[in-house]
């Protein structure tokens, strides 16, 4: 035993030699006269085959180790290469589509005269739901305004520069939509709600008690309040609270708009001076 211990490696490699010049010895005589020695060594010879198989793969491994590692490094590295231009690809793909879209919009709006512009600021404050746009007095853009974009309303030009102009979006909490649900003709007002900001929701407020408002009813702009046009879709209702006045119905409402990844606008410029006007 401890013959074996210490002459391990060289009785290895007497195994492997024996081995192999048995297997010549085989090869070499006649196939008739083989048959028996053949398969009497063959069953002899298969332990000793299958290490000496394994002792040269491992060799072998040793040998190409560093060069795997090295292909194993340079594949992690291309895929996070390719993962990486995957998501800058879905990203333009899907600013193409919103591009598209409002194209689309301003090409289908008439006489609206959309004015596009890209959103170059949000405010941090909380509560609040500014934006700064790149366009102002120069392109035709005046206070009060409406600026929407292919998903629906956004808000107002709250405030006016030369180059740049200020929305309050529907989310802030100074603003107040005149508002219908759609499918009941049903009149209420949307505006922004401080427990309802973070969540990118507004709230509906002075429905009638007895109306059949519902999940997933359309709102929309009701023309009334001198800013916003007629029929420019806000959002959806998601769900629905009862006033404790016990005269109208309140609900949350979640705006077709992301406000959360708004990147352009479309500002429809009116050849009315709106300055005078209430701010919704």
């Amino acid at each position: 035993m401890i013959f074996f211990k210490t002459n391990k490696n060289k009785i290895i490699i007497i195994a492997i030699t024996i081995t192999l010049m048995l297997s010549m010895f085989v090869s070499s005589i006649g196939k008739e006269k083989a048959g028996i020695i053949s398969n009497t060594f063959g069953i002899i010879l298969t332990p000793f085959q299958t290490a000496a198989d394994y002792i040269m793969q491992a060799f072998s491994y040793g040998k190409d180790k560093s060069k795997f590692e090295n292909e194993n490094t340079i594949l992690k590295q291309q895929l996070i290469t390719a993962q990486k231009e995957k998501a800058d690809y879905d990203d333009l793909a899907s600013e193409n589509a919103k591009l598209r879209a409002m194209l689309e919009l301003k090409k289908n709006s008439g006489d609206l005269n959309l004015i596009a512009a890209d959103v170059v600021a949000t405010d941090s404050s909380s509560w609040s739901g500014v934006i700064k746009i790149n366009k102002g007095a120069s392109s035709g853009i005046k206070k009060n305004d409406t600026v929407i974009t292919e998903a629906g309303l956004v808000g107002y030009v709250s405030k006016v520069g030369q180059t740049w102009a200020i929305v309050t979006t529907i989310t802030d909490l100074s603003s107040s939509v005149s508002a219908v649900i759609e499918r009941i003709n049903e009149y209420c007002i949307v505006q922004g709600d401080i427990s309802l900001y973070d969540k990118n929701l507004c709230a509906m407020k002075y429905a009638s008690a007895d109306s059949a408002v519902s999940t997933g009813d359309i709102v929309s702009t009701s023309g009334d309040g001198g800013i916003y046009p007629k029929g420019i879709q806000i959002g959806k209702i998601t769900k629905i609270t009862v006033n404790t006045n016990g005269i109208s119905q309140d609900a949350h409402v979640e705006p077709f708009v992301d406000f959360s990844n708004l990147s352009a606008v479309m500002v429809m410029r009116s050849s009315i001076d709106r300055n005078e006007l209430p701010s919704a």
